[in-house]
């Protein structure tokens, strides 16, 4: 019997290939994106638990606050004496490690040239008993005991030796031998601290002695247990006020925070990569797309069994129960969901790449030997199977052979209110989303053409570790006879993200505890002037103040301040040139203040910073490009020219805009994905109000063809069938507004520096909505416009 009913449900589906086709795309397609997002969001939500103990890693930050500033200033690092407290004073911590990023693109000598590493760092010898990665060879108990000794991951081991086990290998780094003892697994995607190498830090001379006067290392500890965070946060608070007890007393304000490992990724605001806000989101998004599919697979069942209804008839008139036409229309329907289930999934084994690429991550993991998955999928396809075929089923099962023979159907609309209501609720995601999208994309605009305050444009960056000052200023003089390079800076941090946290005091006319925090950054003579920073007040810096600084004549440093510094210290921009302050130990006077810029993302207020000549070491070299030469051109200029100087130099660019829309990288990811996952949505609310169009045409053919008869023209009728479906749209619009707003509302506050959410963007997203839905309900009303009376009024 259940053989036979799968034949005759088989061969109904390939009957009405088209209705099936479309049917089953829709579900696939819905399906196959939910699938999608939720394997972006288990990846997203499952950084660090590989670890066997992920629940008791504890991820360690200090915050600070000097006495005039308004904010708290999180490093997301700590001093080098707090992993030698946690070990010995602390008996909830079983070990604690710290690590410390290499200074510096390691240069590693091999066959003649010099390649350079990146993600190189420092730690101590027991961070592998703490992260507990799998080795290939080595042991983790032993692998950093002694100095100059490092561990490899898998694909820089076989790099360097391609053919030969590595460990007690010799690696040469900027001309200093380093044994490898170990070789680890390639790291996964979902981790927050992504290295190629671990350095042994014994021998280190900032480890020789515990310091707390700056905080640079990451500090990782594993816990006794779950439960010992609140107790270890209680004993951080007592070693604040032990450890800098003075500086408290002067008005400073510090904090140690601990934190779960596995939190960092998403809810750590200094620290962490990602953004819980976004995972919201796209859950939100994948959620709205399946309740979307599931509504409008069902809505397309219903249109579907309304057309069928001679069948049913005819099957009763046989002798066909009302059991045995139930058990048929559910089983038809189970067999098309099987089916899209089974396409779904071979589709996100088969888009998964293009998706992780979409979406600029990595996403390695495996959700599928996970029981959870396979449950969740069964569980779906019984309650759609459920939904979509058993109600369809009973209330075309529940109908008499003489009403459906005699065309009465149209009288009986049970269903049809339920249906406008659903449809009605897909509109309203469809243009909430629609709403949301259009304001994001207009966010992403205006962060690529505010003007920030600082030129980005054509300017080549190019990496300035290594690079000595004659060597440097080799390559400025070459550069300045090119005609394809208008000049040349450096500074020790990117100007479209700076991160360097300091603090002033001994400020000229201040009081002596008065101290304000800033962020600056060590540059070279002509950074001003290459980013066309606006000058307010005094004098670009000269040869001579570059000189003092590196040479230590006195006064040794000149420091240049935006208008932001010099209100907080309580100057005006004239007023501060010549004023006498101390950064961070360094005493000069300023010598130029300049207009207010953005030195890291639109997220965060404009705020204090210094620029001041110091190191002859620079992180970046900037090199602003003529832009009437072609770009190429002036690269492989720029790249002779290094290579001359530098002939082992790899000549690694890009562009400073690059650096700058990397800050926004998952905004424009959010943003892509809502597109698109937007457009997919609004395409299946069009195929239900498609369905429940089919529906209702269906069930008022009757009343069509009498108003055809007494002289309704085709317009009229277009009209009549269309405004009812019109009318559920402009609803859905009054409802998705209010929500589109609120939701915005809350993303924009993400952003210091943002868009207004102006009122004409929720009329065009109706006006969108509304658009699209006559379009997809015309080819039906019309259709119907224009049918011959004779064929709607043939039975009576």
């Amino acid at each position: 019997m259940i053989k036979n009913h799968i034949k005759i449900a088989w061969r109904n589906i390939r009957k009405n290939k088209g209705f099936s086709l479309l049917n089953m795309s829709g579900l696939t397609m819905g399906i196959t994106c939910f699938l999608l997002l939720a394997t972006y969001i288990y990846h997203e939500s499952s950084y660090e638990r590989f670890f066997s103990h992920a629940d008791r890693l504890a991820y360690f930050s200090l915050s600070y606050k000097s006495p005039n500033s308004s904010e708290l200033v999180s490093s997301g690092t700590t001093p080098t004496g707090l992993q030698q407290v946690l070990q010995s004073e602390f008996p909830e911590v079983e070990q604690a490690s710290r690590l410390y990023a290499y200074t510096q693109a390691g240069l590693i000598d091999i066959d003649d040239q010099s390649l350079k590493e990146n993600k190189l760092y420092y730690a101590d010898h027991n961070l592998f008993e703490i992260l507990d990665y799998q080795f290939i060879e080595g042991s983790k108990k032993h692998v950093l005991e002694g100095p100059n000794q490092i561990v490899l991951t898998e694909s820089l081991a076989k790099k360097y030796f391609p053919n030969e086990p590595a460990t007690n290998k010799t690696l040469v780094i900027d001309k200093v031998n380093w044994k490898v003892t170990g070789v680890i697994q390639d790291l996964p995607s979902n981790t927050q601290l992504q290295f190629s190498a671990i350095l042994s830090n014994q021998g280190l001379a900032r480890y020789k002695e515990s310091s707390w006067t700056s905080a640079n290392d990451i500090t990782i500890a594993l816990l006794a247990n779950e439960m010992s965070f609140q107790s270890v946060q209680l004993k951080l608070d007592n070693l604040v006020k032990n450890k800098f007890n003075d500086a408290i007393k002067q008005g400073y304000q510090f904090g140690f925070q601990i934190e779960k490992l596995t939190d960092i990724h998403l809810h750590s605001k200094t620290s962490g990569t990602g953004n819980i806000l976004y995972v919201y989101i796209l859950g939100a998004l994948g959620i709205a797309l399946i309740v979307l599919t599931c509504i409008n697979f069902t809505n397309l069942i219903l249109a579907h069994a309304i057309e069928r209804k001679k069948e049913i008839g005819v099957k009763k008139v046989l002798g066909a129960g009302r059991q045995n036409i139930f058990f048929q229309f559910l089983l038809e329907c189970s067999v098309m969901i099987l089916i899209s289930l089974l396409l779904s999934i071979l589709a996100t084994f088969l888009l998964l790449p293009v998706f992780s690429h979409f979406m600029g991550v990595d996403i390695s993991i495996n959700i599928w030997d996970k029981p959870a998955v396979y449950l969740s999928l069964s569980t779906f396809f019984i309650a759609l199977s459920l939904l979509a075929g058993g109600w369809p089923a009973y209330s075309i099962s529940s109908l008499k052979p003489i009403s459906i023979f005699k065309s009465k159907l149209s009288e009986k609309r049970t269903g049809i209110s339920l249906s406008k209501i659903l449809i009605a609720f897909q509109f309203c995601i469809s243009i909430f989303f629609i709403i949301c999208t259009l304001f994001a994309s207009r966010q992403m605009e205006f962060i690529q053409s505010k003007n920030t305050g600082l030129d980005r444009s054509d300017i080549l960056v190019i990496d300035g570790r290594g690079w000595k000052d004659k060597e440097r200023q080799l390559l400025k003089d070459k550069l300045s006879q090119l005609n394809s390079v208008k000049g040349m800076t450096a500074s020790y941090d990117n100007p479209v993200n700076i991160q360097g946290g300091y603090s002033i005091s001994d400020v000229e006319g201040q009081p002596t505890d008065f101290s304000i925090n800033v962020t600056a950054i060590p540059i070279e003579k002509d950074f001003v002037s290459l980013f066309n920073i606006k000058s307010v007040a005094g004098s670009p810096l000269s040869d001579t103040d570059i000189l003092r600084a590196r040479d230590n004549v006195s006064p040794k440093n000149s420091f240049i301040i935006n208008t932001l510094t010099a209100s907080a210290l309580g100057w005006s921009p004239k007023e501060a040139v010549g004023k006498r302050i101390n950064l961070n130990g360094r005493k000069g006077s300023i010598k130029q203040v300049v207009e207010s810029f953005n030195f890291t993302s639109l997220h965060n207020e404009i705020s204090p910073v210094v620029l001041f000549p110091e190191y002859d070491y620079f992180g970046n070299i900037f090199i602003k490009l003529n832009a009437q030469v072609p770009m190429q051109d002036a690269i492989n200029q720029v790249k002779t020219i290094v290579k001359e100087i530098d002939p082992k130099n790899t000549y690694e660019y890009h562009f400073l805009n690059d650096d700058y829309n990397q800050l926004y990288l998952q905004d424009q990811q959010t943003t892509k994905a809502m597109q698109l996952f937007s457009f997919i949505t609004i395409t299946i609310a069009c195929m239900g109000l498609f369905a429940l169009s089919t529906y209702t045409v269906q069930q008022r053919i009757k009343e069509i063809g009498i108003r055809k008869v007494l002289g309704a023209s085709v317009l009229k009728i277009v009209k009549l069938l269309s405004f009812d479906f019109l009318k559920l749209v402009v609803f859905a619009l009054l409802i998705s507004v209010p929500f589109g707003w609120l939701a915005m509302y809350k993303w924009m506050d993400n952003f210091a520096y943002h868009i207004e959410l102006d009122w004409w963007v929720f009329v065009f997203a109706g006006c969108v909505a509304l658009t699209i839905a006559f379009l997809t309900i015309s080819y039906q009303t019309i259709r119907a416009a224009i049918i011959n009376p004779v064929e709607c009024l043939r039975d009576e």
